[in-house]
């Protein structure tokens, strides 16, 4: 069951609901009642509860939801940073006159989950700019000045269940003149299920990349083709004076980082994915990443383009006030690693056909459709995962804390990994992605930029994870497909052959393959009623 709101209006605006219920429920009863046996309470139908009756309720309310604020905090309190107060954790900065002892990677978790859920219009700091009325909204993005887009990460992050997808209403508009949609670039809010993994995977594919060019110079130029787990990333070539050159990689940057977060690919890990989304899409600043940007000036080197943008429009305010609205450590060292831990112990989905013979059927046809027309060149059914395991690490200078996350024992509302293959000395990952950009052509291409820069180019996306896919329509980075027989028809590009591949198949055969992405879903748990 999902907490209630514990904010002082989430409070009363829950004890005024209930109140609410019960009284409806009275009179409607006393109403009920009325009609059977007539009485003088009919000359007034609506009876109101008695004094004591709303005085009870309202006081076994009041603390029922003091003790869910005191475990609440609690968890907050478990699982602060050594360096920092409980007061740095906790969103809504509210005391707790006790401390509920929890382990640590479920305090973080829980405390992640607060932070995703919390209405963050009540945190200091939401937004980036403020008048007399509280934060100024702009529903267009003013360059890389977020909106904010909403109060909490909830609300747009639901579709399909919790931490799910977005509606295409709440598409953020990122990269705008501030007024003018068309100005800006539409970015669906993905699902989340599953990032604990990815991002394991992507760090062990990485650490392939880079062995690959590792060691002592060679004696005369020697190309590398990076192949890992039948997935070509191209090829580099190793000069003699330890230079590589890089102009033939496919779809990774030079630095040979796989970042599977973004729909440009653009983050290899959950905190600096989280990190951006707070500064961009709630206005709220990290202390770490101002604390670099003090130090290690305005262009450090593992922020993204996106979040490089945001240092260089802030470049002349207070270092650790980037947005200059007056509040210092909005997001802070803790809160971080809480959220990071929180997106990395999802659940996983995955793939539930169906049980109807005849749906069973078309199932195993449109999965041999999905080879045949050739999707599974890109979307890629089956990682194999060395270690599922994750360090979240702490960046404060005077704290040297470490979370050990397994995937194996720590997934939270949802079964954890288990199927290790014995003979191969793995576990198969279903994420149905080869974690590559690729160019979709001018179908599915950004606007070009009015004035070019170093980056990304408009028409390349990452390949995105089909897995969960039945759960997160609309489709494509900007939502415009419906369904997924409009996802596959707008591909250009270098899925331009398969496009036409697919819209050459027999109707049924397409309604096949249709059966089988649709199988690709969140895990279903039991539902328990009362």
């Amino acid at each position: 069951m999902r907490r209630l709101e514990t904010t002082w209006l989430g409070r009363r605006l829950a004890l005024s609901t209930v109140l609410s219920v019960v009284m409806s429920c009275h009179s409607m009863s006393q109403r009920a009642a009325s009609t059977a046996e007539p009485s003088s309470s009919q000359q007034n139908p609506s009876i109101a509860m008695p004094m004591s009756v709303q005085s009870d309720l309202d006081q076994y309310l009041h603390d029922a939801l003091e003790s869910q604020d005191v475990r609440r905090v609690g968890r907050f309190i478990a699982a602060v940073e050594p360096s920092e107060l409980s007061n740095d954790l906790h969103p809504t900065r509210r005391k707790a006159s006790a401390k509920q002892e929890l382990e640590q990677v479920e305090a973080l978790f829980q405390a992640g989950e607060e932070l995703f859920e919390t209405e963050l219009a009540v945190v200091g700091g939401f937004g980036h700019e403020r008048s007399a009325k509280g934060p100024k909204m702009h529903r267009v993005h003013r360059g890389a000045k977020g909106g904010p887009d909403s109060f909490s990460c909830r609300s747009c992050h639901h579709r399909g269940g919790d931490d799910g997808a977005g509606e295409y209403n709440e598409n953020a508009l990122v990269g705008g003149d501030g007024t003018h949609v068309r100005s800006a670039l539409e970015r669906n809010p993905p699902p989340l299920q599953g990032a604990g993994l990815l991002q394991i995977l992507g760090a062990e594919v990485t650490a392939v990349l880079q062995n690959y060019v590792s060691g002592p110079p060679p004696s005369e130029p020697t190309t590398i083709p990076l192949i890992v787990q039948d997935v070509d990333f191209g090829s580099v070539t190793r000069m003699p004076d330890g230079t590589i050159d890089t102009s033939g990689l496919r779809g990774i940057d030079p630095d040979l980082i796989v970042k599977p977060f973004g729909w440009k690919g653009t983050h290899s890990s959950l905190r600096r994915f989280a990190e951006e989304a707070f500064q961009v899409h709630h206005g709220m600043e990290s202390s770490v990443l101002a604390w670099h940007r003090r130090f290690f000036g305005p262009q450090p080197m593992f922020a993204s383009q996106a979040t490089r943008d945001i240092m260089t429009a802030f470049a002349d305010g207070d270092p650790l006030d980037l947005d200059r609205d007056g509040v210092r450590g909005e997001l802070t060292e803790s809160m971080l690693t809480a959220i990071s831990v929180y997106l990395a112990l999802l659940p996983l989905p995955t793939i539930e056909p169906p049980r109807a013979p005849d749906l069973l059927a078309a199932f195993r046809q449109g999965h041999a459709a999905f080879y045949s027309v050739g999707c599974a060149g890109c979307h890629k059914p089956t990682w194999l995962l060395s270690n599922p395991t994750w360090t979240e690490q702490s960046e404060a200078q005077n704290s040297a804390t470490r979370v050990v996350l397994d995937l194996r024992k720590d997934i939270r509302n949802g079964p954890p990994l288990r199927n290790r293959d014995a003979e191969i000395q793995g576990y198969s990952a279903l994420v149905f992605s080869d974690l590559r950009r690729h160019d979709m052509g001018s179908e599915l291409s950004d606007p070009a930029p009015k004035v070019a820069k170093p980056g990304i180019p408009p028409s390349h996306f990452l390949t995105r994870p089909l897995w969960g896919l039945a759960d997160s329509a609309p489709y494509l980075h900007d939502g415009r497909a419906i369904t997924v027989a409009d996802a596959i028809k707008f591909h250009g590009g270098e899925a331009a052959e398969s496009r036409r591949k697919y819209q050459a198949l027999p109707v049924e055969t397409q309604r096949a393959l249709a059966v089988f992405l649709l199988s690709l879903s969140r895990a279903s748990l039991p539902e328990v009623s009362q």
